[in-house]
């Protein structure tokens, strides 16, 4: 593991935080500033989570062909 993925969140992290944002979001006293940098950070978190699951499904997919030569 590299440096910077040792501080990266974890899949479970990244997930409890977008579930506080989806929270904040659904605030109606949520400012529109507030909401904008909210999205933003909920963007990136998705990217990273769609990012994480495609590893993980090529990991997958790799261990099952080894298994099956």
């Amino acid at each position: 593991m590299t440096e910077i993925e040792a501080n990266e969140p974890n899949y479970e992290e990244m997930i409890t935080e977008l579930r506080e944002i989806a929270r904040k979001l659904d605030n109606p006293n949520t400012s529109v500033e507030d909401a904008v940098k909210l999205h933003t950070r909920g963007m990136e978190l998705i990217s990273k989570c769609e990012a994480f699951l495609a590893k993980a499904e090529l990991t997958i997919t790799e261990v099952h062909g080894e298994q099956t030569e």
